[in-house]
C-alpha cells in the first residue's frame, strides 16, 4: 500500500513541476515577445535579402537581367 501511495505522489509532484514551468515559460515569452518577434523578423529580411542577391548574381552569371518583383531571370 506504501508503494502506491508514493508513485501516486510522485505523480502529482511531476504535474506540479510541469505546471511550474508552463507558467515560467509563459511569464518569459510574454516579457520577451516583442524582441523574439523583432529577432526573428530582422533574420527573415537578411534571408530575404541574400537570397534576391543570390538571385541577381546567378541571373547575371548566365547573362541575363533579374526581375525581382518575380524572383526570375529575364
Amino acid at each position: 500500500m506504501i508503494k502506491k501511495a508514493k508513485k501516486g505522489q510522485s505523480l502529482v509532484e511531476y504535474g506540479l513541476i510541469l505546471a511550474l514551468v508552463s507558467v515560467i515559460a509563459i511569464a518569459a515569452l510574454q516579457l520577451m515577445g516583442g524582441k523574439i518577434q523583432n529577432s526573428v523578423s530582422t533574420a527573415g529580411n537578411q534571408l530575404d535579402k541574400a537570397a534576391e542577391g543570390s538571385g541577381a548574381a546567378y541571373c547575371t552569371s548566365i547573362g541575363k537581367t533579374y526581375d525581382s518583383a518575380t524572383g526570375l531571370c529575364q
